[in-house]
């Protein structure tokens, strides 16, 4: 087993003494232990084959961040590996660079370089600025785009805004820090992702935004970025975006996010219309191109060549939707499950909808044909040779073949994953139809959408993150289960399991307490739960307090909205009806008057969102926040355990739940000084057997049923 060096040791006990002087601090218990655990895991760099990776739960009020800083730092430096942190997100990213980092540099005098690592949608595209102010002026398209959006009269005049304060070096093109309020489809029209991007080839390249932005990506000792940045550079194979894996020092922070992010990221889909509609730019595109290049010139019969397949491409996708039509329609409403006037319908791990493609070329193959034609766009654009096409021609054509057939090169995998069972690769697959299937009967297959999805992120994460990386600490408030973090480490694939729990800084027995009251009841009745819910708000009317209410769900949110009284109604602030900065600023402007102060929220707010003292006296839990029954990861790994003679509810249900309710729960104490109550509406906690095992984890504060 390795030791930590002395050197290092007397390294980081310097930085860690100089920081508490500087700051007049004292040392925590929770955070000492952290920094030496965190040291503990990286002094094992270079000892095997495999890098030294660990869990570290670090209960609120721990200071984490600073630990994992004073703790990695030192041995970053020493072999000179970057340290990588990555966060779930903005508060914390912002909270790093504007705050954390800077403190621990101006108190200890530390020599390093520190960045933030963005994706491009988060920077002003060049390109797309400039083809968005010629549509001010010019409404008509030599090469017409249906992805184009129409902006209305104010997004242009904010365009035209954003344009002049760009070029003016009033504004860095960071999306982050736009001068002024602007809706998304501004944010849209004005950003790209990697599909568009032409990369060093683009005209404006110098001048780009994010590419200078990465340059010091790859010098700086220190990077923070977010797990969606991490898993794209991940999926573009790792070292392409970010510095080299083998290289690095990677610090996830809130792990328990990981997952999530991960799954979305490794997750296919295709919407038949999309696709179909992608097909036809390709052949404007060819058309056009057609006009332009001589007979003999050596990508004519290219593109000639590439018609009847795009056709047939067509034909295939058109009648694999007809096909999962008709099927679909066979089905009882029960099969279903609903949302946002949608329906989705998932396979189970023994079926499977084919795609029938007699006749046709194989659809690897028209795509390889496809990316030819891209391929010779883009070089076209960086060899700057303008003689056949005009540059802005050649980019606008190169950006279409490129976002079409982005919209495109999902479909080998989807036909794959469809077309046999997934007994042994376990995938969760899907369909989504844009009708609710039971007021009406859906009659247009291209309104269908396949997805297809690893039921969990391990298999793409155990060789592609975890055999790579020079060594890896993933830390958060709420990792373990039962004090093991196996459930965690089997989901991410990770081979090893072993962590330390670090204790937070709060006394929760003396800070607060967790109610079950009266009214608390069990909730699958949606109707008589959110009359139980409103009835007790009605009850908190006049505490003169701050409430933070969480809901499972919008329809339960919105049930209890719609039974509150007026003058409850008029003090409660609802998630999603403003912007998530004007409903904190709102919520704190009334808590320092003295006023009541209700929020409504759903589990995004019970992890990120920051309410200390009285902006959050209370918290309500409405329900225990199990995942839904008809997500459709979490139903085809449950069946795939069930297969297997194991206990789904268990080894994942339980677990899972465990991990959100004590974030929930999490909101109420944030300082030392805080106190509240967490109360909670949904009895099972108590009255069953698996509820006393949620509640054995929770944080020990004074326990009372009414």
């Amino acid at each position: 087993m390795s030791t930590i060096s002395a050197s290092t040791k007397q390294n980081i006990q310097a930085l860690y003494t100089d920081f508490l002087g500087a700051k007049h601090l004292r040392p925590r218990l929770g955070q000492k232990q952290m920094i030496a655990e965190v040291a503990r895991i990286l002094s094992r760099i270079g000892d095997s084959s495999s890098a030294p990776i660990g869990f570290i739960e670090a209960g609120t009020g721990t200071g984490k961040t600073l630990a994992y800083l004073i703790g990695a730092l030192p041995y970053s430096m020493e072999r000179e590996m970057p340290l990588v942190i990555s966060t779930a997100t903005v508060s914390l990213q912002t909270q790093l660079i504007a705050k954390d980092i800077p403190d621990l540099i101006d108190s200890t005098g530390l020599m390093l370089s520190f960045a933030l690592a963005k994706g491009r949608r988060r920077y002003l595209c060049p390109i797309r600025l400039e083809a968005v102010l010629e549509t001010l002026t010019d409404s008509q398209s030599i090469y017409p785009d249906e992805l184009t959006l129409v902006l209305d009269s104010d997004d242009r005049d904010i365009v035209s805004d954003l344009a002049k304060a760009w070029a003016k070096g009033q504004w860095t093109g960071d999306m982050d820090q736009v001068p002024q309020v602007i809706s998304e489809s501004v944010k849209t029209a004005i950003t790209t992702d990697h599909r568009r991007c032409q990369g060093r080839s683009c005209r404006h390249f110098k001048a780009c935004p994010y590419f200078m932005e990465r340059d010091s990506w790859l010098d700086a000792d220190l990077l923070v970025i977010n797990h969606d940045l991490l898993m794209s550079d991940l999926k573009l194979g790792g070292g392409v975006i970010l510095p080299p894996l083998e290289r690095m020092i990677l610090i996830v922070d809130e792990a328990h996010q990981l997952p999530r992010v991960a799954s979305d990221q490794f997750t296919a889909h295709c919407r038949i219309a999309q696709s179909l509609g992608a097909i036809k730019t390709i052949q404007r595109v060819v058309s056009a191109l057609q006009g332009i290049l001589l007979t003999d010139h050596r990508l004519s019969n290219d593109l000639v060549r590439l018609s009847e397949p795009l056709e047939g491409l067509g034909h295939i996708l058109a009648k694999w939707g007809k096909d999962c039509l008709i099927k679909l329609t066979d089905l009882p409403d029960t099969a279903f499950a609903f949302h946002n006037g949608g329906s989705r319908y998932r396979l189970t791990l023994s079926e499977s909808l084919p795609v029938s493609s007699d006749g046709f070329e194989p659809v690897t193959t028209t795509l390889s044909r496809i990316e030819k034609v891209r391929d010779w766009l883009k070089s076209l654009v960086s060899q700057g040779d303008h003689e056949l096409i005009p540059e802005t021609d050649a980019e606008l054509l190169s950006e279409q073949m490129s976002i079409a057939l982005g919209r495109l090169e999902t479909i080998p995998e989807l036909i794959t994953a469809f077309s046999d069972d997934a007994k042994h690769t376990g995938d969760a697959r899907w369909l989504r139809v844009g009708q609710d299937v039971r007021y009406a009967t859906p009659d247009d297959p291209t309104d269908l959408e396949f997805w297809v999805s690893p039921m969990e992120p391990a298999g793409a994460l155990s060789g592609a993150l975890w055999g790579r990386v020079g060594a890896c600490v993933l830390t958060s408030a709420t990792l373990a289960h039962h004090g093991e973090f196996d459930v965690t480490a089997r989901t991410l694939g990770l081979p090893e399991n072993s962590g330390l729990i670090v204790d937070g800084a709060f006394h929760y027995q003396s800070q607060g307490r967790l109610v079950i009251p009266k009214l608390s009841g069990d909730p699958r009745d949606d109707q008589l739960h959110a009359e139980r819910i409103a009835r007790y708000l009605e009850t908190r009317l006049e505490t003169g307090t701050g409430i933070l209410i969480l809901f499972t769900s919008w329809r339960l949110c919105f049930q209890v909205e719609e039974l509150l009284s007026e003058a409850t109604r008029k003090v409660t602030l609802v998630q999603g009806q403003q912007p998530m900065a004007r409903l904190l600023q709102e919520h704190e402007k009334r808590r320092n008057q003295g006023l009541v102060s209700i929020i409504f929220g759903l589990q995004s707010m019970a992890e990120g969102i920051d309410l200390p003292g009285d902006l959050a006296n209370e918290v309500v839990i409405t329900r225990l926040p199990f995942q839904p029954p008809d997500d459709p990861r979490e139903a085809t790994l449950a069946e795939y355990l069930k297969n297997q003679g194991r206990d789904p509810f268990k080894e994942l249900s339980l677990p899972s739940a465990t991990i959100r309710l004590r974030q929930a729960v999490g909101r109420l104490i944030r300082s030392e000084t805080d106190t509240g109550q967490v109360t909670m509406l949904d009895r099972r906690l108590v009255s069953t057997h698996w509820g006393q095992s949620l509640l054995s984890d929770l944080p020990a504060f004074e326990f009372i049923e009414e």
